[in-house]
């Protein structure tokens, strides 16, 4: 069976749903799909340009293929990133199109709404699969995911709520999948005090560590809160940070100074590869998400 999974993503990306997609193709694959990533070919941070092997990176076995197709990508260029975008994805669909006319497959997967729209009008809905992980909250956004989920062959929600919220809304073949996680990506971790010292993180404190972006959709991931928390224990407590943007972390770290909590015990490290996330939860006492509410 030839799989299609369509993603206007930037890849490598130092975000989460890079991880997800690319273990998702490795997973199809492994369950017997000759499957094909579409990506958008978009313009890199310098520090993910040096990316050589995308499997490489994300740690999954070369079992699926990527190709890139072409854009329209202004979203360098810093100014009115909202109509950057819209001509980004835009430009994205329909080269997609383009490219979907001459080529087939069983089945046509996607987590973008419009794309799998657009798709409608070539393909069989049938072979259409929308992967949802929110609500769309705007009023194009919701018309738009309303559109999909009526015109696509399933639908697969990552929890049980969110599965019933898209029926409300109009989809009427919908099964749950949770987000899960590849076993072997955490086997055969050194103990606490040996992740530490592979990591330069001091082996005598009790480490709270976050992993993840600090900021999503506009709004704070909650490490502001987190920080607030600290504060308020009597315990002298280390935070780690393992993620970004840069200028988060340092907004953070100013709140954490205003705290009049030791600057030693507030541990930045950035943006590490995926393969080096599972040593450090390793290393951490308690490792929090301390997520805001969305639908």
């Amino acid at each position: 069976m030839r799989l299609f999974y369509l993603a206007n993503v930037r890849l490598p990306t130092e975000k989460a749903h890079g991880l997800q997609i690319v273990q998702n193709c490795a997973a199809f694959a492994e369950q017997g799909a000759q499957v094909t990533l579409y990506v958008a070919r978009r313009f890199n941070t310098p520090e993910l340009r040096k990316v050589q092997d995308i499997h490489e990176h994300y740690g999954v076995p070369h079992n699926f293929a990527i190709k890139r197709v072409p854009c329209l990508d202004l979203l360098p260029l810093g100014r009115a990133e909202r109509l950057l975008f819209a001509i980004q994805t835009l430009s994205y669909t329909l080269a997609l199109l383009a490219l979907m006319c001459l080529r087939r497959a069983e089945l046509y997967y996607s987590r973008d709404a419009l794309t799998l729209l657009a798709l409608s009008a070539l393909k069989p809905r049938r072979a259409l699969v929308y992967e949802a992980h929110t609500l769309a909250q705007s009023r194009l956004g919701r018309w738009l995911q309303g559109l999909c989920l009526r015109r696509v062959g399933l639908v697969v929600a990552t929890t049980g709520y969110l599965a019933a919220r898209l029926q409300e809304r109009g989809a009427s073949r919908v099964m749950v999948a949770h987000d899960g996680f590849r076993a072997e990506r955490f086997a055969n971790l050194p103990d606490q005090k040996a992740a530490r010292q592979r990591l330069s993180l001091p082996t005598d404190a009790f480490v709270v560590g976050y992993v993840g972006r600090l900021h999503t959709v506009g709004m704070s991931k909650g490490v502001d809160v987190l920080i607030d928390a600290i504060a308020a224990s009597a315990r002298p407590i280390s935070l780690c940070l393992v993620g970004g943007p840069d200028e988060m972390a340092e907004q953070l770290q100013a709140r954490w100074r205003a705290h009049g909590l030791s600057e030693a015990r507030f541990l930045a490290v950035g943006q590490v590869k995926p393969s080096e996330v599972p040593l450090y939860l390793a290393a951490f006492d308690v490792c929090a998400l301390p997520l805001p509410f969305t639908e």
